[in-house]
């Protein structure tokens, strides 16, 4: 599984490791990839993890299905990232959400067995831990946009984030509007609404999934 070995040194999970070691650890790690279809769910909520995913192709999204029929879109996962790490290393090893694809994707897997057997685990662990916290970060902004209380708000806060992130007024949301509301947690028409609302009255403009703050 060569053809996977740039995807898992831009995933950044071999950055504690000299690159002249790059390929005796990746070859170590025995990386699996997988082709998977769009809205196919990669794992369900409950389901064992108990390896570590990186995106090689296509996006992810994470989302929570309640007893009363909401869905909710927790984090969109783009190429190169890698995903599900909190459940991975918890005790339970369980995921807490459903993981399914965003679109056609291609997923590498790495089990967990093989990182702890690896003569560089300690320093793939180290970065789990980093990307753990990174992921921490993202949903402690997710619940800041929660607490705003206005819809406006909301998606100025949600843009806000996604500029500060790409440091340009141009972002890319990378959901449909549907999606965009579960994640927003608000009415799908009420959102489209508060969009072109927003965009006559000249403070932000898009197309499609394209967004520029004005």
């Amino acid at each position: 599984m060569m053809k996977y070995l740039g995807t898992v040194i831009d995933s950044g999970i071999l950055d504690g490791i000299g690159r002249s070691e790059y390929l005796r650890a990746f070859e170590e790690l025995n990386v699996i990839g997988q082709n998977m279809r769009e809205n196919e769910v990669i794992f369900g909520e409950g389901d064992e993890i108990n390896k570590i995913c990186i995106i090689d192709r296509g996006s992810v999204r994470s989302e929570k299905a309640y007893p009363n029929g909401e869905l909710h879109i927790m984090q969109i996962y783009e190429e190169g990232s890698m995903f599900a790490i909190d459940a991975a290393v918890s005790k339970k090893k369980t995921s807490p959400v459903d993981y399914v694809c965003n679109e056609d994707c291609t997923i590498v897997f790495i089990a967990l067995g093989n990182i702890a057997n690896s003569g560089f685990s300690r320093q793939i662990y180290e970065i789990l831990m980093q990307q753990l916290a990174s992921d921490n970060i993202k949903k402690m902004h997710k619940i800041e946009i929660l607490a705003e209380k206005g819809l406006r708000k909301r998606i100025m806060m949600y843009l806000e984030i996604l500029r500060s992130k790409a440091g340009s007024d141009t972002v890319s949301v990378r959901m449909s509007r549907e999606q965009l509301a579960q994640y927003l947690c608000v009415n799908r028409s009420a959102l489209s609404n508060e969009l072109n609302k927003m965009k006559r009255e000249g403070i932000i403009d898009f197309e499609k999934d394209q967004f520029r703050i004005l």
